[in-house]
């Protein structure tokens, strides 16, 4: 079954990011992670498997490809899913208790977060709850696939990528991401929260 691409219309929506930045990251990028997935999904159908090895393969890049454009389309998704028009003012209950038991408060939670988005060289910096000690924690991604931890439920994704912020920003990281924490959707964040124990 193909993954579908989902258009988030946030056009005029979002100060601080401008519609080409908004429609260049998700109808190019986010869009081709979506249409490389089910390529190589469809791909992987016909590649024989039984020639694999550690050198190479059909088969092998297809796979280690896989994980690139599966984290590369669902981590997109997830981003725009929590961006909104002015955000929304503050978390909900559950989230809001999340953070204070586990960072003390939101502004310590917040200046953890945006820390991790200025450290993250390439990739994505990942609020999420770990069921290894049952706490949540800002995780960083490099590209897609490295250091991705395991056995985490995503809450919250911040894309510090350069495609994310560079046509409104240059090389000013630090803006994007003070933007992006006035525009984050907490009632998505909340709903994703519900999957934690």
């Amino acid at each position: 079954m193909a993954v579908e691409f989902k258009n988030f219309p946030l056009e005029g929506k979002l100060k601080g990011i401008s519609d080409r930045q908004l429609q260049e990251h998700r109808d190019v990028l986010y869009k081709g992670y979506v249409s490389q997935y089910n390529s190589i999904s469809e791909a992987l159908k016909k590649a024989d498997s039984s020639k694999a090895n550690p050198h190479f393969s059909e088969w092998g890049e297809l796979k280690r490809r896989e994980t690139w454009a599966h984290n590369g389309a669902l981590l997109h998704q997830m981003y725009f899913e929590n961006l909104a028009e002015n955000g929304t003012t503050k978390p909900g209950d559950k989230v809001r208790k999340l953070i204070e038991r586990d960072f003390g408060s939101l502004d310590a939670f917040k200046k953890e977060l945006l820390d991790a988005g200025k450290v993250a060289p390439v990739g994505w910096a990942v609020w999420a709850y770990s069921v290894l000690d049952k706490k949540t924690h800002v995780f960083l991604l490099e590209q897609h696939m490295n250091h991705t931890p395991i056995g985490v439920i995503p809450l919250l994704i911040l894309d510090v990528f350069e495609h994310a912020y560079f046509l409104d920003y240059a090389t000013k990281r630090g803006d994007y991401l003070n933007a992006f924490w006035e525009f984050i959707n907490w009632n998505a964040v909340e709903q994703r929260a519900a999957m934690v124990p």
